[in-house]
């Protein structure tokens, strides 16, 4: 996130939309002890050998994980 540079001198507007960036990116934040819901993209996770895999459910709930 880049934020822009800030104004001379102290502007109220310029505040609110510098609050309202914030606010939009950190919703995009995981948090802790929250569900994290993926959606469209995927999972990947690394084997401790450094092999990356993405994993995967079907329909009925069974886990799979493929080597990228």
């Amino acid at each position: 996130m880049r934020l822009q540079n800030p104004p001379a001198r102290y502007s109220g507007s310029y505040q609110s939309s510098l609050n309202l960036d914030i606010e939009q990116a950190d919703q995009l934040n995981h948090k802790k002890n929250q569900d994290v819901e993926v959606g469209a993209a995927r999972l990947i996770l690394r084997s401790p050998n450094g092999t990356r895999f993405s994993v995967t459910v079907d329909n009925s709930g069974n886990l799979s994980a493929a080597s990228i």
